[in-house]
């Protein structure tokens, strides 16, 4: 099985802020500008508008019907749903040309992570707290369960003809550039995770088990249990090839990770250990 660390949500050149980690820990992965019909004011948490969220966050009101590229879209509340819909992803370009490359496909699991940080209600607005770090932070996860080639003419899902890469798909096309929807399997099918999860969500809470950024350092440089190590002959998480990049750290690993690509992919038949550290990521937030 492959392991795909797939960067989300706003960063410093898209959006420009961290996605907001609420009091009592619910996540909120803010998704990118962009030229699409949904804005940020159409999309909802726990009924609250995003748009209002991001417009207080970063002090331009204008902010809050800018577009917004809803991807990964796991979420059933966060917009109005066509029948039938479910949890799903899209990649194009030179991200989808290495998924492809590292053999990506049905089976596979997706860990979305982003940059995030703690925000706190100020007389009757968010503000993001004075002394809270920014972090790397997993917020949410999709098992491949099936994948429409919508640059070679798929005929995907009906309920997807709202999302992002269906509806648009003419602007991938005429860029030349490949384009593929990830819709997510049923159920999570991954060894030694217990229990019937479904197979694509967001983590309920925050909790220091998401957490990829090593304590007191810069939100790039995580750490990582130790059977993420690269070891020899086996292929390290993509990317991050470099020894280098790479220090122990008593019982666990530091990594300085790559502040380009979207896309980080480890196979695990060479990383075993990897599934005990899923299985301990999962059980901890749907305990």
């Amino acid at each position: 099985m492959r392991l795909i660390l797939s960067r989300k949500g706003y960063d410093s050149s898209s959006g420009g802020c961290p996605s907001p980690i609420f009091p009592g820990g619910k996540l909120c992965s803010l998704p990118i500008p962009s030229e699409d019909d949904l804005t940020l004011q159409d999309i909802r948490l726990q009924g609250i508008s995003l748009g209002a969220v991001v417009a207080q966050l970063v002090g331009e009101p204008g902010r809050a019907t800018s577009g917004a590229h809803l991807d990964p879209d796991l979420a059933a509340a966060a917009r109005t749903r066509l029948p039938g819909w479910q949890p799903c992803f899209g990649q194009t370009g030179s991200a989808q040309a290495h998924l492809e490359k590292q053999g990506v496909g049905v089976g596979h699991l997706f860990l979305f992570f982003g940059w995030f940080r703690e925000v706190e209600a100020f007389e009757g607005r968010w503000r993001y707290g004075r002394t809270a770090p920014d972090i790397h932070c997993l917020f949410g996860w999709l098992q491949i369960g099936s994948t429409y080639r919508l640059d070679r003419g798929d005929d995907p899902p009906a309920w997807s003809r709202a999302y992002p890469h269906v509806q648009h798909a003419d602007r991938y096309r005429s860029s030349r550039s490949s384009n593929v929807l990830y819709v997510a399997s049923k159920l999570l099918d991954v060894p030694g995770c217990a229990g019937e999860l479904p197979g694509a969500g967001v983590f309920p809470c925050y909790s220091p088990d998401l957490r990829l950024t090593a304590p007191g350092r810069s939100r790039s440089v995580w750490q990582l249990p130790a059977c993420f190590e690269p070891r020899p002959g086996a292929p390290s998480l993509s990317f991050h090839g470099s020894a280098k990049r790479w220090s122990r750290e008593g019982d666990r690993v530091l990594l300085r990770s790559a502040g380009r690509g979207q896309e980080f992919v480890l196979d695990c038949d060479h990383y075993p250990g990897v599934f005990d550290w899923l299985a301990e990521v999962f059980s901890a937030e749907f305990r």
